[in-house]
């Protein structure tokens, strides 16, 4: 039986979801404290402050154009980056969405 959110996602959620997830984790939070946490170096300015991400959308609603899911992130540097989340194979069994 389906839910609601089945239909929401349809047969893209594990793009969908992951889609949204980094987007949610690269919005968050600041860049230095995500390189932090994860033990990288920081991006800085010429003058020392923290590069920024001053933008992280989902392709579609970034104008993107293309059919694949991803996130669109704008740096306070000027710099911009696509991240595209890519299927590359197909889950074994059947999957459901729940919400919790």
């Amino acid at each position: 039986m389906r839910d609601d959110t089945d239909d929401e996602f349809g047969e893209y959620a594990h793009e969908e979801i992951l889609q949204t997830l980094v987007r949610h984790l690269l919005s968050t939070d600041d860049l230095d404290q995500l390189c932090d946490d994860a033990d990288l170096p920081q991006l800085t300015h010429d003058d020392g402050t923290p590069v920024t991400i001053t933008s992280a959308r989902v392709y579609r609603d970034a104008g993107v154009l293309t059919l694949d899911r991803g996130v669109w992130l704008e740096l306070s540097d000027g710099s911009v980056f696509g991240l595209t989340v890519q299927i590359s194979r197909r889950p074994r069994g059947e999957v459901t969405v729940r919400r919790r």
